[in-house]
C-alpha cells in the first residue's frame, strides 16, 4: 500500500496525538515523562508538537515510560484506559482481602457441613 505525503503527515500526527493522550490518561506530566527520557520538559513538549523528529529508538524509550507498546501507540483508542501501577496493587490488595475472606468461609462451612453429618451419623446408630 503506497502512502502519499499528507497521508503520512496525518498518520504520524495521530500518533504523536496518541502519545500525548495516553500519557495524559495515565497521570503523567510532561516533565515526568521529559525526566525518564533524560530531556528537558521543553524538549519533550516538542515531541509531542511534532516539532523534533521522533525516531524509533525514541519511541521505543517512550512506549516504555508510558507502559505500553508501540502498537499500542499507534493503535490507541480514547476509549482504552491504563490502570496506574496504584490502581493495579490497590486492585490485587483487595482480591487478596476477598480471597482470605472466602478461605474462612469455606472452613466455616466445611465444618458446618462436618458438624451436621457427625449428627446424621448419630441419629443413624440411634
Amino acid at each position: 500500500m503506497k502512502y502519499n505525503y499528507h497521508d503520512f503527515c496525518h498518520m504520524w500526527s495521530a500518533i504523536l496525538n496518541n502519545i500525548k493522550n495516553i500519557r495524559e490518561l495515565k497521570n503523567y506530566t510532561q516533565e515526568y515523562v521529559a525526566g525518564q527520557l533524560g530531556l528537558t520538559q521543553s524538549g519533550y513538549n516538542k515531541i509531542e508538537k511534532g516539532k523534533t523528529i521522533l525516531g524509533n529508538n525514541r519511541l521505543l524509550k517512550i512506549a516504555a515510560v508510558l507502559e505500553v507498546s508501540v502498537d499500542d501507540i499507534i493503535n490507541f483508542q480514547s476509549s482504552i484506559s491504563f490502570k496506574t501501577e496504584v490502581e493495579k496493587t490497590q486492585e490485587i490488595e483487595a482480591i487478596v482481602k476477598l480471597n482470605k475472606i472466602y478461605q474462612k468461609k469455606i472452613k466455616l462451612l466445611e465444618k458446618a457441613l462436618e458438624d451436621k453429618t457427625n449428627e446424621l451419623d448419630t441419629a443413624k446408630k440411634n
